[in-house]
């Protein structure tokens, strides 16, 4: 049983191979175009296994190809939404700027108004009136 094994083993590896070692008959100069369209990439008699390992290995790259695509679509759009994310932020920190001015200087006139009220110094006009103490009421 065990040499039948052996044997059917054997046999089937060299089946199986014998497509390696075939060798090409054909002249490459004699190949027309249309019949090097109608002929695979994998030969004219070739084994399931090296069917399923060329189909294979289109799927991988057919995969690899659409990853690759998406990837780049995917950048050219994150590229897009960064330019237009920096250009709103130098929008708004203009915005933010010149508010910031306009506070300042509100809160400067504010602040002038305020200690001159206090000092009095406003241009001569003390707003409060400086009078004695009021008298006892001793009646």
């Amino acid at each position: 049983m065990m040499k039948k094994l052996q044997l059917l083993c054997l046999t089937t590896a060299l089946a199986a191979s014998s497509s390696l070692w075939a060798a090409d008959t054909t002249n490459a100069s004699t190949v027309t175009n249309a019949e090097a369209e109608k002929t695979m990439p994998y030969g004219d008699n070739p084994s399931i296994g090296r069917v399923l390992l060329y189909k294979t290995g289109k799927g991988i790259q057919n995969l690899g190809n659409s990853i690759q695509g998406a990837s780049e679509n995917t950048s050219q759009k994150i590229s897009e939404r960064w330019q237009d994310t920096k250009k709103y932020t130098e929008e708004q920190s203009e915005v933010v700027q010149a508010q910031t001015e306009k506070a300042k200087q509100f809160t400067a006139k504010k602040w002038q108004e305020t200690k001159d009220a206090v000092v009095g110094t406003n241009e001569g006009n003390v707003p409060i009136e400086r009078a004695e103490l009021s008298q006892s009421s001793k009646n």
